[in-house]
């Protein structure tokens, strides 16, 4: 199985986990860990099209994205590979999505539990990406990779 495929195929399985994660913590009273709310404020879509673009960006463009990043970073377990890049996934949602939907720097105008919150999130995210791909890559060795793992 290509890179690009597990990275997709893991960034909807670490989507989903997210997801589950974070509507639980909503449920439980913690609203500033719904990501979708967010993405609805920052345009005209609706709570179903957040939720699309939620998965878009968690399972292809972060999927994709990782496949890459798995492929070119020095050996290491890709679990904690995954943490890494959840941390730089956070990052950049920190800097430049915050700020977009009106939530300032690092979303700091909606407190600091707010990017507390979100890194707490991405790195759920980040591990359940990194162990996904890992189970992937075990049951479907890329062909120039087999026998290296």
């Amino acid at each position: 199985m290509a890179y690009s495929t597990k990275g997709l195929i893991a960034g909807f399985i670490a989507t989903s986990i997210l997801s589950a994660v974070m509507l639980l913590l909503t449920a439980l009273g913690q609203e500033d860990a719904d990501i979708v709310t967010l993405i609805d404020r920052f345009g005209s879509i609706r709570r179903l099209g957040a939720w699309a673009d939620h998965f878009l960006v968690g399972a292809v463009l972060w999927g994709a994205i990782f496949a890459g990043f798995e492929a070119v970073t020095p050996r290491a377990p890709i679990w904690l590979k995954g943490i890494g890049f959840g941390v730089l996934a956070w990052l950049a949602m920190m800097v430049l999505f915050m700020p977009a939907v009106g939530a300032g720097l690092f979303g700091l105008t909606l407190g600091i539990q707010t990017p507390l919150l979100m890194l707490f999130l991405h790195l759920i995210y980040g591990a359940a990406l990194g162990v996904a791909f890992s189970l992937l890559d075990r049951w479907s060795p890329t062909p120039d990779q087999a026998g290296t793992r």
